[in-house]
């Protein structure tokens, strides 16, 4: 019941596809032979081709003998539109499809016919079974029913039998190969092939109108030339085998036979019956000479195509027998088994590294092999093989015949045939028990080594030979800025400053190359926010492994000394400021002495000199004297002067209020300024060096202050305030841009910065451009050192 069921789901479906073919074979074979009856060249409806007779036969080749149907119905509908009677006409059909089923049945019975044309015997027993044998069938039944309803067109039995046997077999040689191979040309895919087959059609018309069309455009005829196509026949048939030379012989058959029906050509000068004759020996001769070398050339392919797959087919069985020598001689283990797990195949290697011999192993679960704790896992890489998925390097626990854990790598492949379904599984399983040993031993070493290096006070970094960063620590990463892992993107080299890394890289290859490391190399940094960081290196080169001994790296030490850098740099800076300070101040004092106090001497001396020489009376003598007596007072008041400014006795006797207002005093009438001075719980006593300090505080901010603010009054506070003592120095000039004095500041501000940080002081200033200045000093009480008496 269920069989019957099933045949009537499927039978309406193949009922409907045989009807198909049925209405197609009727409908093709119909049109076919109303094209034949349009190029029948006399009134009797005869012509040259017939192409029914090739659309019948493909029908049947292509479909098989059941749609007979089809052929005897086309048939039946042309003959009972043409003028004979109807019996004749069912006559008729039947001698067309006895025709084609002759010709079929000669060509699978005696040529086992292949309907690729691929082989010249499938070419040589259409040409002599499908279409000349079996049009004998029906030009006999087809003329006999002409002549016996009185429907003779050609005169004579003979003449019409021959027309109607040519005919037919020429609708064959033309149509049939035609059909049963156009798909071939429909596959054809490179463009230039298509542009190749395109200008053959093209080069074949042009040639079939000049012959067969009597252009007038040519005055000669070139009837004679009519062979001229043969050579494009034969191209397509080298180029494009039995389908490209059928096609190209149908279209000089189509173009020839138009242009006789038309009067035109070299078949269209003698009587109708001759025309006939010789436009169809002129297809035979095309269409076998283009399917016959057609055929020859496929064929020959074939056989080369043949030869290069048992050469292939030779190649791979050597293959196999190579690869199962080296299955059997490898060191792995090679096992083969069924989807289901059970083992097929086992090599020497197998059997070395488990234990089991092939006859213990093979028919076994590979299960024998998976330890107690993992009870799961031959059923999961069972199932990815399944799926068609391959597992590469898979590392697991095995155990052996005699109960010995191994750890293996395993690399499992599912087997698949031809369609691509997977029907087993292939791996190879190596012992990588020593290396796991190893690596646990090299992973305890480099554990310890890397918790010394994690928690190192200092920084520390990890190099490849090429400058790579491996890893860094802590230290290392806060010195620059950058986390582990952005370090680990990075070079040495674009982590360092370009002016630096010539000489660096040199002691790094030299290193490398001559195998040791380096001790305490400097190099410029740059910190991941741009600002540079001075480091100094000590680096280690370590060693791989034996076989690994060009794997080496360096472990560095890396101290950031940028602030050691920079105390070097600012003392080096205050020591050439403070000796070209020195340097001015003599100068300076050698002016003063020379430009001023010195000639004022000279011209003393000289008019002493006057007077020795030229004793004038007694007053004039006592006048000249008080002139000489007030310029010597002068002198001596301004040695005086500048003998305090490098070192104020005041200072020591009379204390720092006392000297600061008289140096605010003098310092105003020299200049010719007004100084507002001012004093309030000032602590006595103050030690020296505090008051020396702010004492040259004094000055300087005086100086200064008289030099670039522009204005001639200016106010000094000194008070003492909460254990410390200030200094206040304004002016309400013209000021100064602070950032700007930041970075490029002259010798008095570092001076008097520098003064104060011997007693533990310190120095703001506060200055707006035409606002004014106000240099602030504060030093907490006791804070004196002998240092600054050597300083003053």
């Amino acid at each position: 019941m269920i069989q019957a069921a099933d045949e009537g789901r499927v039978a309406p479906h193949a009922v409907g596809k045989y009807l198909a073919q049925i209405a197609i074979v009727f409908a093709v074979q119909f049109a076919a032979g109303k094209l034949g009856d349009a190029l029948a060249i006399n009134s009797g409806g005869i012509g040259p081709v017939w192409p029914a007779s090739g659309i019948s036969l493909a029908a049947l080749l292509l479909f098989g003998y059941q749609v007979w149907p089809g052929v005897v119905a086309g048939a039946l509908l042309l003959t009972f539109l043409s003028p004979i009677p109807h019996i004749a006409a069912a006559a008729y059909a039947t001698g067309t499809t006895l025709a084609a089923l002759t010709g079929m049945f000669l060509l699978h019975r005696v040529v086992n016919f292949c309907t690729s044309l691929s082989r010249l015997r499938d070419a040589l027993g259409l040409i002599v079974f499908g279409a000349f044998g079996s049009s004998l069938v029906s030009a006999s039944i087809g003329v006999s029913l002409l002549y016996t309803t009185h429907v003779r067109g050609w005169s004579g039995f003979g003449s019409a039998w021959l027309i109607y046997w040519l005919g037919d077999s020429m609708g064959v040689l033309l149509v049939t190969p035609l059909v049963l191979t156009f798909p071939n040309l429909l596959r054809t895919r490179p463009r230039v092939r298509i542009a190749e087959f395109t200008a053959l059609l093209l080069f074949v018309t042009v040639a079939c109108f000049i012959v067969f069309g009597d252009l007038p455009l040519i005055p000669v005829r070139l009837h004679v030339l009519a062979f001229a196509v043969l050579p494009f026949v034969m191209w397509a048939a080298i180029r494009f085998g039995v389908s490209g030379a059928t096609l190209s012989t149908f279209f000089v058959a189509a173009i020839a036979t138009v242009a006789t029906v038309l009067g035109s050509g070299p078949f269209a000068k003698n009587s109708p019956f001759t025309n006939a004759v010789l436009l169809d020996v002129f297809f035979a001769v095309l269409s076998v000479s283009g399917m016959t070398l057609a055929a020859v050339i496929t064929e020959r392919e074939e056989a080369e195509r043949g030869r290069e797959r048992l050469v292939r087919e030779r190649a791979e069985a050597e293959a196999r027998l190579r690869v199962a020598a080296i299955v059997e001689s490898s060191e792995d283990a090679i096992i083969s088994g069924t989807l289901d797990g059970i083992i097929i195949s086992w090599n020497a290697g197998a059997q070395r590294m488990y234990g089991y011999t092939e006859a213990e192993a093979v028919g076994k679960l590979i299960t024998i092999l998976a330890p107690p704790e993992l009870p799961d896992e031959e059923n999961k890489i069972l199932e990815t093989l399944k799926a068609g998925s391959r597992i590469e390097h898979f590392e697991t626990i095995r155990v052996t015949k005699t109960g010995r854990k191994i750890n293996v790598s395993l690399t499992i492949s599912p087997i698949k045939d031809s369609s691509g379904k997977t029907v087993g599984i292939s791996g190879i399983a190596r012992d990588i028990t020593e290396r796991k040993l190893a690596e646990e031993a090299l992973r305890e070493s480099e554990e310890k080594f890397r918790s010394v290096f994690r928690d190192a006070g200092v920084g520390m970094v990890v190099v490849a030979p090429e400058g790579r960063f491996l890893t860094a620590n802590k230290a290392f990463c806060d010195c620059l800025g950058y986390t582990e892992e952005e370090l680990c993107n990075k070079t040495m080299q674009s982590v360092t400053l370009p002016e630096d890394w010539p000489a660096f890289s040199k002691k790094l290859s030299e290193a490398l190359t001559e195998e040791r490391g380096f001790q305490w190399l400097q190099k410029r940094c740059i910190h991941k926010a741009g600002r540079i960081v001075w480091t100094e290196s000590s680096a280690t080169l370590i060693r791989g492994r034996e076989h690994l001994k060009t794997a080496q790296y360096l472990v560095a030490q890396v101290l950031d000394i940028t602030e050691r850098k920079l105390a070097e740099a600012a003392l080096a800076n205050v020591s050439r400021k403070l000796i070209e300070a020195q340097e001015q101040e003599r100068t300076r004092i050698a002016r003063e002495l020379h430009d001023d106090i010195g000639q004022r001497l000279a011209l003393l001396a000289i008019e002493l000199e006057q007077l020795q020489q030229n004793t004038p009376n007694l007053s004039e003598v006592r006048s000249r004297m008080g002139k000489l007596w007030k310029q010597t007072s002068e002198i001596a008041t301004d040695i005086q002067s500048l003998s305090h400014e490098l070192h104020s006795s005041r200072l020591e006797y009379v204390g720092i209020a006392a000297a600061m207002r008289g140096f605010c005093q003098e310092f105003g009438e020299q200049q010719k300024v007004e100084i507002d001075f001012k004093i309030r719980d000032l602590p006595t006593p103050l030690s020296p060096d505090i008051s020396l300090c702010l004492f040259r505080v004094l000055q300087e901010a005086l100086h200064n202050s008289a030099k670039h603010s522009g204005v001639r009054r200016f106010e000094v506070q000194l008070w003492g305030m909460s254990g410390e003592i200030h200094l206040t120095v304004g002016d309400s000039g013209s000021g100064f841009d602070r950032e700007a004095a930041k970075t490029s500041r002259g010798l008095g501000l570092i001076s008097m910065e520098e003064r104060l940080k011997l007693v533990k002081g310190t120095l703001s200033i506060e200055s707006q451009l035409k606002r004014g200045t106000t240099i602030h000093a504060r030093v907490p009480l006791g804070s004196g050192s002998d240092s600054m008496r050597a300083a003053g």
